[in-house]
């Protein structure tokens, strides 16, 4: 968050008497904020608020499936163009290179 970002996006307003701000749906939508939504407002080192959707937590068997469930969908799909991937990786580990 404290790394300054360039502005892709702008749009102008005013803030209502009670503080709050109107992002357009465009911008909403790009950074998954939705009506009823939890977000995170905060400021960074530069002085400026940043709102973000808050990240829901995920327990360490959830982040596990989801880690496993990624690779499995690239798992053999790698293109050498001469050899399957498990001979690609038996040509490229460190025994057979000493050979070279």
């Amino acid at each position: 968050m404290n790394v300054h970002a360039p502005i892709t996006e702008a749009t102008t307003g005013n803030m209502t008497s009670k503080g709050q701000v109107l992002i357009p749906k465009a911008l909403r939508e790009r950074a998954g904020l939705f009506p009823g939504g939890e977000v995170t407002v905060g400021m960074n080192d530069r002085g400026e608020v940043v709102v973000l959707p808050r990240a829901q937590a995920e327990s360490s068997e959830e982040r596990r499936r989801r880690i496993r469930a990624s690779l499995e969908a690239v798992r053999g799909t790698m293109k050498t163009g001469f050899a399957t991937t498990d001979e690609y990786m038996d040509f490229i580990r460190p025994h057979r290179l000493e050979s070279w």
